[in-house]
């Protein structure tokens, strides 16, 4: 995946953690979940784990989208730095006198 994609990827990431409906949402399936959860029956195995693995999944979408975000800082970071080194390269390129060019 290019610099460019990881960083459109963290934008997009960025944009649904911070979207308030996602996170309100997000909430109330979280607290849903619990509540079901402290509700259920300690004899009932099968409900309780199926209500574990939602909210660990819940816990693991909310972990992508964080680490994606992070990727894409790094990404940008990464793509700064690259562009300044090509940007000093070519001034420096610039800046070299040919050989031969100021003895006369």
């Amino acid at each position: 995946m290019t610099l460019e994609q990881r960083i459109y990827n963290a934008d997009r990431a960025r944009e649904v953690l911070e979207n308030e409906a996602f996170q309100g949402a997000f909430e109330t399936a979280q607290a849903e979940i619990t509540d079901q959860w402290k509700k259920s029956p300690a004899r009932d195995e099968a409900g309780r784990e199926k209500l574990w693995l939602m909210l660990s999944l819940l816990n693991t979408v909310e972990a992508i989208l964080q680490e994606t975000l992070s990727d894409g800082k790094i990404a940008k970071q990464d793509l700064q730095y690259y562009q300044t080194k090509e940007q000093r390269e070519r001034e420096w390129q610039a800046s070299k006198v040919p050989y031969g060019a100021g003895t006369q």
